[in-house]
């Protein structure tokens, strides 16, 4: 088998094919060995039908399948030497059929998806926030304290972070109050509650409801709940010291634990700074190309996510593996137009490595090529990191609702 390319305009290209005798003559043998054992016939057996009835009765059938099979594999066979994209438009060939103990030529018409490189892929200017490993450390530490904390009761008012225990109903619906422990600072109950709950003593009582920031047409604030605090218990966290260590991380020294946390950060931000200079020079290199990727790549890809996914599927979840999809190959077609016009690849060393154990050429190409690119745009841009800076929006309300002082709720009657 083999191919020849003989003519190109613009993004269409002629390629003609041909097949050798031989190989169309073992096709020809495989399709009608294959009809022979699946027809029912009466008076015959399958496998047993004789070749001038299955001539008379299926002749085109056979040299058609036979003529789809060898289009297919050539087609494939030349794709996978070629560092083609297709559009996706039909592909359009001659219809001429195989004959036995005859070479089979015809020839194709490709129409290939070609897209040029964004402007200004060297030297981008990206931004991370500033890693601190001392803080990452401490931060960590907290949060392993606050895993194993206990809390203990207190005779003053309550205060951030404090566990308060309260008594919470609504007396117009006739049910006893349900216990609650609420950690003010947590939002249990969600927003505007924790700021209720401070400054509170055992025996503070008060009614609050959800109300909307704004009128939700449809929507109706909450019912009044009448709160009572029981008990305020502030929090005793553990020390950060070696039976800590032992207790939460099986080391046998607190310094041992801090080495083997800052290590474990210093390598989580080492992937995760990688993913995020990455996602950001994307973003910026999609910006500034307007395309719409051929069709057929977004449907195989998400054909691929949806059966790699676990449980029902539904119209939104259909529509989210679409965007991703999409966005997937608007990355792969930009990276591989980008590496195209940087002469970026394997070397044949590395290409034969790689197909050796299984990959497609082109495929192979495809990987290796966008990598290095990744790489090169990423050694040609500017990083800045900087310190984050704490959040000045207020929590309580953002959501579009929160908890509010009202009145008391009027109890049901007897």
């Amino acid at each position: 088998m083999g191919y020849e390319i003989i003519s190109r305009d613009g993004d269409g290209v002629v390629v003609r094919f041909t097949a050798g005798a031989g190989e169309v003559n073992a096709l020809f043998g495989k399709v009608r060995a294959r009809i022979n054992k699946e027809l029912q016939i009466p008076g015959f057996r399958p496998g047993h039908i004789p070749r001038s009835m299955l001539e008379q009765r299926f002749g085109n059938l056979i040299r058609t399948e036979v003529a789809e099979s060898l289009r297919e594999s050539l087609a494939a066979s030349m794709l996978d030497e070629q560092d083609w994209v297709l559009s996706g438009k039909d592909q359009s060939g001659g219809d001429a059929l195989p004959a036995e103990n005859e070479d089979y030529v015809f020839e194709q018409k490709f129409t290939l998806f070609e897209l040029e490189a964004p402007e200004g892929y060297d030297g981008l200017a990206l931004t991370l926030p500033a890693f601190d490993a001392d803080e990452a450390v401490e931060r960590t530490l907290e949060s392993v304290q606050w895993r194993l904390v206990d809390y203990q009761k207190v005779d003053r008012a309550s205060r951030d972070k404090d566990l308060v225990l309260v008594q919470a109903g609504r007396p117009s619906e006739g049910r006893e109050p349900e216990k609650m422990a609420l950690r003010i600072g947590m939002e249990d109950l969600g927003a505007g509650l924790d700021d209720l709950l401070k400054d509170r003593v055992p025996g503070d009582g008060f009614t609050a409801r959800i109300e909307f920031d704004k009128p939700v047409e449809g929507a109706e604030n909450g019912k009044p709940t009448d709160f009572e605090v029981i008990e305020v218990r502030e929090p005793v966290l553990p020390a950060l010291d070696d039976e800590l260590a032992r207790k939460a991380g099986r080391f046998q020294t607190m310094d041992e634990f801090r080495a083997s946390i800052r290590e474990r950060a210093e390598a989580r931000w080492k992937v995760d700074r990688r993913e995020a200079l990455e996602t950001q020079a994307l973003d910026i290199l999609l910006s500034r190309v307007d395309f719409e990727p051929p069709a057929y790549m977004v449907d195989n890809l998400a054909g691929d996510f949806a059966r790699n996914l676990e449980g029902e599927r539904d119209e939104n979840t259909d529509k989210a593996l679409r965007e991703i999809s999409e966005r997937k190959v608007k990355e792969f077609l930009v990276l591989r137009a980008i590496g195209m016009k940087e002469s970026l690849g394997p070397s044949p060393e590395e290409l034969d490595r790689e197909t050796a154990n299984g990959g497609s050429r082109s495929s192979v190409i495809d990987r290796i090529r966008n990598r290095m690119t990744l790489e090169h745009i990423l050694s040609k841009a500017t990083v800045e990191e900087r310190k984050e800076q704490p959040s000045t929006t207020a929590s309580a309300g953002g959501q579009g609702w929160s908890w509010r002082i009202c009145a008391p709720a009027v109890p049901a009657a007897d």
